[in-house]
């Protein structure tokens, strides 16, 4: 799975979302995350002590995708935004579903310049344009906090916010 969150990793995905898909490798894709050494060691120091998180370049991940070995391991991918969730998609990876989460409450300043569908979600027409084009694609997508929580696919999710 693929999970766009903008705090990347934390406990839902260290510890919810992990455990629910029984995945060895948190895969980040952030190319600020990843060029910041803090940032990249603090993701890696949230990660379980039972998993391994790599934090990459839009370009370093693009390689690792590439990489035959890659569909062997059991990983679950973060981005921060839709633009990263759609290069990932566009980087011919399988995704079986790319999954929203918290996005776009970040900064007063971001959230004031996209339309709110969720508590915990708001998006620009950019946004919903990368979303779509990843749907588009022949990947699901659907927001959904926690697993236990229902999915609205992002068809739903958007008629929601009109």
């Amino acid at each position: 799975m693929l999970r766009i969150d903008e705090r990347l990793v934390h406990g839902q995905v260290a510890l919810i979302w992990s455990h629910q898909l029984q995945v060895d490798h948190i895969v980040v894709v952030n190319d600020k995350a990843a060029n910041d050494p803090i940032q990249s060691a603090s993701l890696k120091m949230a990660t379980p002590p039972t998993m391994k998180a790599i934090v990459l370049t839009r370009d370093k991940a693009k390689t690792l995708f590439a990489d035959p070995r890659f569909n062997a391991l059991n990983s679950f991918i973060v981005v921060n935004n839709p633009q990263d969730a759609r290069f990932v998609v566009e980087t011919g990876v399988k995704i079986p579903l790319v999954n929203i989460g918290n996005f776009g409450r970040a900064s007063k300043e971001a959230a004031a310049n996209k339309k709110k569908y969720t508590e915990n979600l708001r998006l620009s027409d950019q946004d919903v344009a990368d979303l779509q084009a990843i749907s588009d694609s022949g990947t699901p997508v659907a927001y959904q906090i926690v697993p236990d929580q229902q999915k609205i696919p992002l068809d739903k999710l958007i008629q929601k916010g009109a």
